[in-house]
């Protein structure tokens, strides 16, 4: 033990940052059979084992790795909450294919189907695919990925139609009329 002790002590910089808080008395002494080291020293030491061994490690205070377990706890809760109620703000699946470009507008939360280009369309299914992805979504429905998926295709048709031709298309690099 008191050659572990030393070759640790060898292995910290004499200038380093100490890891650990001290006491409003000082530091204290720890005695390892025999070694004598303050507890700066020994944290010191501990702590550049540890990042020879794993560079990404570090050694905290207990309040500090209790507050951050407590900040954990607090935002799988929220995150719960949250996703509770997307599921209830959500939108429910139509009863078969999105044919109406109303309804595809109305799914993608634009308020008619004239106020929207490409670019929007795009953006929001951005917005909207993963969150409800079957495989990866917070919501995940495979009907609803697969009715998010026909209403941007049907609006993108939408606006190619409509827009698809005039001054519109050539500010876009389209072919112009």
């Amino acid at each position: 033990m008191p050659a572990l002790a030393a070759a640790a002590l060898l292995l910290a910089p004499e200038g380093g940052a100490d890891p650990g808080p001290r006491d409003a008395g000082g530091e204290g002494v720890l005695e390892v059979g025999g070694t004598h080291a303050g507890d700066g020293a020994i944290r010191r030491a501990l702590a550049a084992a540890l990042a020879l061994a794993d560079p990404g490690a570090r050694i905290l205070p207990a309040e500090d790795v209790r507050r951050l377990e407590a900040a954990v706890e607090t935002l799988g809760y929220r995150n719960k909450t949250l996703a509770h109620a997307l599921q209830r703000l959500s939108f429910r699946p139509l009863d078969g294919r999105i044919t109406d470009v109303r309804d595809a507008a109305q799914l993608f939360g634009f308020v008619n189907e004239w106020c929207f280009d490409e670019d929007r369309v795009r953006r929001r299914f951005r917005e909207l695919a993963p969150v409800y992805h079957p495989d990866t979504g917070i919501v995940a429905c495979r009907e609803r990925m697969g009715q998010l998926i026909d209403a941007r295709n049907l609006l993108v048709r939408h606006v190619r139609s409509v827009y698809g031709s005039g001054d519109w298309m050539a500010g876009r690099g389209g072919p112009s009329a």
